[in-house]
């Protein structure tokens, strides 16, 4: 049996001495191994076939093929690049030669010599495979000596005679072998190199096609983070612009719309709402809003749910149940969407930002956390507003203590002087106005128990001719309902917060005073009794109209130091220097 090799070492891969071994070429050798091994099994089964053969030549020969086989099965897995697989193939390639001359040392005694030929064109086939054309044409030449030596040896030691068309049919048969063989293999390199050129542009086209793949792949991600860097500087400007607002010295009613004006396109919504924390508890009174008909004077209250779980988190939650259903319905129109932002300041919870949105919208991760940051810029807003509103209070408080100050001292050095006791009271309403009141006025009682106006100051000259005029033409009764009886009855200081239309009748002289008084806009009356020694002198009277003002506690109390002052000043001068 004679062993077969592969062309793995054929033209078209020879030149290739750095390049890896695939695993097909692998295969093939161990194929080839296996052949090797089975040639020694046919060696020991076909001894008996042939007499003429003895017992050792038969083992060495089958031995010689396993070890064969074995060394070059291990070469070949050694092998890691077509240089080394080319040099095995040429130890395998004279090995097998070896082999060869054997078998056919084994055969040609025999008469059968017929199977020479066979072996002879395995050969040819071997050494083209093994070697292209020069290793066909020698083989050729190699096994048609030898063959016609055989020939000679057989006609001479035989008395074969040589059979020359037979001989001339063999050389023939060997020369058609390795041309056809030669040309097969030509054949199979040419369409060996097609196919690795149709692989290598099937390649090049996967590769174009990968890399075209790979660029619509980077094209849509550039889209993608080119889309989300442009939302995302759309909301840093938002947010710059909140944040504007926020630092805009504007009063907080203006502040408040001005940034749900600019918020809402940011979320697409229908309407957008700050809330205030309101009495009783959980309940919310709406402090501004954008989108809105109109703004509610009632409360509202969050019930629970989803509303409730982002007040207690701290964090903005989208509203899926009915937990803002009060708020759903300030809205005037269907709500597909609304979320909720709680409003803390300084750990505190300041109020709730509302937001409705009229078309199905799912607040994403990232417009939750912006609306976190916006929502505190809007906590920051109410805060600092609040902070504001307090320190102005605080500091007209100051200003109004100050100011009282003032007049007690101013009215202090006015009673003090030398002048008539009439001219300093006129000087004493004066002070009053517009410090304490929009309107002042003393009477004092007369002996008759009937009430003189001895002084009066208003914002306008107008009204202070018109008082005059009233003053002048009609006499108060004592048995009337003006307040300022009782305050000289109970001699202690009656104090009106609101004026309504009874109380306006009451301090009205008649129809053309209480026209004057609905005029004029009253909204709040004080009157304080004058008291010497415990006995009612007269009364001074305050009242508020155009400056809308209420009377404080502490404008009590100074109202009652002036007339203390202005009673101590009566007390001082003499009954006949008053008139």
């Amino acid at each position: 049996m004679l062993p077969q090799e592969s062309s793995s070492s054929s033209a078209d891969v020879r030149g290739a001495d750095v390049s890896d071994i695939g695993e097909a070429p692998r295969r093939f050798e161990r194929a080839i191994t296996w052949t090797r091994v089975v040639g020694a099994i046919a060696a020991l089964l076909i001894a008996p076939l042939l007499p003429n053969l003895g017992l050792g030549y038969v083992l060495a020969l089958s031995g010689f093929l396993l070890v064969w086989a074995a060394a070059l099965h291990v070469l070949s897995g050694r092998a890691s690049t077509a240089a080394d697989q080319e040099r095995i193939s040429l130890v395998a390639f004279v090995g097998d030669c070896v082999v060869i001359f054997l078998g056919m040392l084994t055969i040609t005694p025999d008469p059968n010599w017929v199977l020479f030929p066979l072996f002879a064109v395995l050969f040819i086939i071997t050494a083209a495979f093994r070697l292209g054309d020069i290793g066909a044409g020698a083989a050729t030449l190699i096994v048609s000596l030898e063959f016609f030596g055989l020939a000679l040896w057989r006609e001479r030691a035989l008395g074969l005679p040589i059979q020359l068309p037979y001989v001339a049919f063999i050389l023939v048969l060997y020369c058609l072998t390795a041309l056809i063989v030669s040309a097969m293999i030509r054949e199979v390199g040419v369409m060996r190199r097609e196919r690795t050129a149709l692989i290598r542009e099937a390649s090049d086209a996967d590769d174009l096609r990968r890399a075209d793949r790979e660029r619509r792949e980077l094209l849509y991600r550039e889209r993608n983070a080119r889309a989300d860097a442009e939302i995302a500087t759309a909301r840093l400007e938002a947010l710059q612009r909140i944040t504007d607002a926020v630092l805009a010295r504007n009063a907080l009613d203006d502040q408040l719309p001005e940034m749900l004006r600019r918020i809402m396109p940011v979320f697409e919504a229908r309407a957008a709402l700050v809330l205030v924390p309101a009495h009783p508890a959980g309940s919310f009174a709406v402090r501004a809003a954008v989108g809105l008909d109109q703004l509610p004077r009632a409360s509202v209250r969050v019930r629970g749910g989803d509303a409730e779980r982002a007040i207690q988190a701290r964090r903005p939650m989208a509203i899926l149940d009915l937990s803002a259903a009060e708020l759903d319905a300030l809205v005037g129109a269907p709500v597909q969407a609304s979320v909720v932002a709680p409003l803390h300041a300084e750990g505190e919870l300041v109020g709730l930002l509302y937001l409705a949105c009229e078309r199905g919208h799912t607040f994403t991760a990232d417009e939750l956390g912006l609306l976190r940051l916006i929502a505190e810029r809007v906590a920051s807003a109410i805060d600092r507003a609040a902070l504001l509103d307090s320190e102005r209070r605080a500091r007209a408080a100051a200003e109004a203590a100050e100011g009282r100050m003032r007049l007690l001292l101013r009215a202090g050095e006015t009673l003090g002087e030398e002048s008539a006791v009439e001219g300093r009271l006129e000087q004493i309403v004066r002070l009053a106005v517009p410090k304490l009141a929009d309107f002042c006025a003393i009477d004092l009682l007369e002996a008759d128990g009937s009430l003189r106006r001895v002084a009066l100051a208003a914002l306008d000259v107008d009204i202070e001719r018109a008082n005059w005029a009233v003053a002048s033409r009609y006499r108060r009764d004592p048995l009337g309902a003006h307040p300022v009886w009782d305050v000289l009855r109970d001699a202690r200081p009656i104090i009106w917060a609101e004026v309504d239309p009874d109380r306006l009748q009451r301090l009205a002289r008649n129809s053309d005073h209480l026209r004057q008084l609905l005029e004029r806009g009253i909204c709040a009356w004080m009157g304080v009794p004058l008291l010497v020694q415990g006995q009612v002198k007269g009364s001074m009277s305050f009242t508020n109209a155009e400056s809308q003002r209420r009377f404080a506690p502490e404008d009590v109390a100074t109202a009652e130091e002036l007339a203390s002052r202005v009673a101590s000043a009566i007390a001082r001068s003499p009954s006949d220097t008053i008139g």
